[in-house]
């Protein structure tokens, strides 16, 4: 078995898995109350949500499976990219509770998770492929050359799709977080779309930008305003204007590099309409897309057991001692 924990920003989440990938627990916890007065995460408090949700979720885990901590063989955590308090109080809080039973811990790759899970856990990942993560911290377009490696071709200029979809919200008055409100409130639209700039073009075509889309959605609400009749319309139109920048980014890679496949994850890629225009995407291009279920589209623990249990199997990362296990918040970056 493989124990599995997340934490790399406001979502507490364990998971347990077989050596097949048979999941036999999973269970998250939001702190979506928590930040939503702030209007986005306050990291201490999410360190210190984490500090207190772990222990009673690995708990859950094994009284509601029977299992215990004798028949676990590894423990797998993301350790970066993320919040270094979050990071930190899953690795912590693992390394108390593995070190007694010299139970080995591998290190995960966030990005790498989201793009993983995207898989059935049996299947290898298509080398040459194309990888995109689109979240609220991450808009990245990769090349798997080698996995788990990844070779970055593009990346947000600003802010990352789901940040852009948050701050939408917040000005038409939409409760946090922003992505799925604007998705529910753009459902409700069959009309006309307003135009609005829909990023600007960087020097790397696949690069993507969202802060002129953001700016301009503002300037025309303080302008115009955003009463409830309004607010469909709104919504929609800048639902279009977010997704069809990424169609755009997406479609020259696409164009490119001719990849054997695609793989999407992240929390955006939850999107519906964002969905089914990536799909239309890939057929046209007859290119296999493989998303994330939508229920494992933002950050859980799932795609983190997964991850880890390929490199356990390969007996790469497994680290014990844990000596060199620490957050890495800029992994990407190191």
């Amino acid at each position: 078995m493989i124990l599995a924990i997340e934490s790399s920003c406001d979502d507490t989440s364990v998971a347990l898995v077989d050596m097949t990938g048979a999941l036999f627990f999973h269970r998250s916890l939001s702190q979506n109350d928590l930040h939503a007065p702030f209007g986005g995460v306050v990291p201490e408090l999410a360190s210190r949500t984490h500090s207190e949700r772990l222990p009673f979720l690995v708990e859950q885990a094994f009284s509601e499976t029977g299992l215990s901590l004798d028949q676990i063989s590894a423990a797998a955590l993301t350790v970066g990219p993320g919040l270094s308090g979050g990071l930190l109080a899953a690795i912590s809080f693992l390394k108390g509770l593995c070190w007694a039973r010299g139970i080995p811990m591998v290190p995960v790759h966030h990005i790498r998770a989201h793009l993983r899970v995207a898989l059935d856990p049996l299947l290898p990942v298509p080398l040459e492929s194309l990888g995109l993560v689109v979240s609220g911290g991450h808009t990245h377009l990769y090349r798997i050359r080698d996995w788990p490696d990844l070779d970055l071709l593009g990346r947000t200029t600003d802010d990352a799709a789901g940040e852009a979809f948050d701050k939408g919200a917040k000005a038409l008055g939409l409760p946090y977080p922003g992505g799925p409100a604007i998705e529910k409130q753009a459902s409700l639209w069959n009309g006309p779309l307003l135009k609005f700039v829909r990023g600007i073009h960087p020097q790397n075509p696949f690069d993507f930008s969202f802060s002129g889309l953001k700016t301009a959605f503002v300037g025309y609400i303080r302008q115009s305003g955003a009463d409830s009749t309004k607010i469909p319309q709104l919504a929609a139109s800048y639902q279009s204007a977010i997704v069809d920048h990424l169609i755009d980014r997406i479609g020259k890679a696409l164009e490119n590099f001719h990849p054997p496949a695609l793989l999407v994850g992240g929390g955006v890629a939850a999107n519906l309409h964002f969905r089914s225009r990536l799909e239309l995407l890939c057929e046209e291009k007859g290119i296999p897309l493989y998303m994330a279920p939508r229920p494992l589209c933002g950050d859980n623990a799932v795609m983190v057991a997964l991850t880890g249990l390929e490199l356990f199997r390969s007996g790469r990362g497994v680290m014990s001692p844990y000596d060199e296990i620490r957050p890495r918040p800029r992994w990407d970056e190191d």
